[in-house]
């Protein structure tokens, strides 16, 4: 500035400093922070908890499910078990049947041999027997004395 010259106006008088009345302090940010972690902590213990009961109640489910799978293995093991027992059973009878059915086969082979034998021979066993007879019959009547035309 130039002596004599008409000085500069003076720059304003800033206004007393006053926290604005929209915002907060920085102490009401924290608190809220704070607040709203503690909150979120809080929601957060609350879901976990719910998701340990959901996987206790899954947990539980899933064993009674197995220990019932078990038992029905189990029954069925037993089941199988008694089948093959009974099978074991049944083909030894069978076996056993099927020797007496041979057996039985045999014995009527053999009968029905003896048949077909007296009924080829029947006839000539018959007349040889009539034979034999009328010549017993003869040889009583020689020996009381009957005479033949001799």
């Amino acid at each position: 500035q130039a002596p004599g010259q008409a000085a500069a106006p003076k720059p304003p008088t800033p206004k007393d400093y006053s926290k604005s009345a929209g915002a907060g302090g920085v102490l009401q940010l924290l608190q809220k922070i704070i607040t709203d972690a503690e909150s979120e902590e809080k929601e957060l213990q609350i879901d976990e908890q719910h998701s340990q009961e959901l996987y206790a109640e899954f947990v539980r489910v899933t064993t009674d499910t197995i220990e019932a799978d078990r038992a029905a293995i189990a029954e069925k093991t037993g089941l199988v078990a008694e089948g093959a027992g009974a099978k074991s059973e049944t083909e030894g009878a069978q076996l056993s049947n099927d020797e007496n059915l041979a057996n039985l086969n045999d014995l009527l082979k053999a009968q029905h041999l003896d048949c077909d034998w007296l009924l080829k021979y029947f006839d000539l066993r018959q007349k040889a027997r009539t034979e034999e007879m009328d010549a017993i019959t003869d040889a009583k009547a020689v020996l009381s004395g009957a005479d033949f035309g001799k």
